[in-house]
């Protein structure tokens, strides 16, 4: 993912008078091959770090120098990412969900499905969009009678999106033809506290 993400930004930067430099961990890399690969960013610099959560802990004895640090929230947890607190004063976590305490009403019906069955909970986010691609699926299913065909399941699908309420960690839903993302945005973040995981919005849903 991360690596996909760096090839992104690098084709969207083309053009522009900034120099991208790109510095790839090996799998189950070493906080000292961490702290090798940003050795050479100095303060002018802005560092956008796609990591995982045992990568992000390891940030822990690696000083911060750059001025602007942006992470993937993706990769590395949301607000459960593991940054060390000397990171976070610097860093700003980009969020493709809605926020805590917005979706709340919206999760809990499916970790009350899950608590009711005795499921662990040991991924909420993939489990409550399992739930909630499964629940789509059926409930579309269900209205399709025997027309049970490709094109009308997705079409279906694509009406059944723009009128549900429930859309788990999302603050809206929509498919269209040719958008298979049914998710398209997210916040910009910071950690609110040098532990925990509160954190603040830094402006409105940003759709690109």
């Amino acid at each position: 993912m991360g690596e996909q993400a760096a090839r992104a930004l690098r084709a969207a930067r083309t053009g522009s008078a900034e120099q991208i430099l790109n510095r790839v961990l090996k799998a189950h890399a070493t906080p000292r091959d961490l702290a090798a690969a940003l050795r050479s960013v100095g303060p002018t610099d802005a560092l956008v770090l796609w990591l995982r959560p045992q990568d992000l802990q390891a940030l822990a004895t690696v000083p911060v120098t750059a001025s602007r640090v942006w992470m993937s929230g993706e990769m590395g947890g949301l607000e459960q990412a593991p940054l060390p607190a000397s990171w976070r004063v610097a860093t700003r976590m980009a969020y493709p969900v809605d926020l805590p305490g917005r979706r709340v009403v919206r999760v809990d019906y499916a970790l009350s499905w899950f608590r009711i069955r005795k499921i662990p909970l040991v991924a909420q986010q993939v489990q409550a969009d399992t739930y909630l691609a499964c629940g789509l699926v059926s409930e579309t299913v269900n209205h399709m009678v025997d027309a049970f065909v490709r094109e009308y399941l997705v079409e279906r699908l694509e009406m059944a999106l723009d009128h549900r309420a429930l859309t788990g960690y999302y603050p809206r839903l929509t498919l269209a033809p040719g958008q298979r993302f049914a998710s398209k945005g997210g916040y910009i973040v910071r950690f609110s506290d040098p532990q925990g995981p509160r954190v603040a919005a830094l402006g409105d849903w940003i759709t690109p």
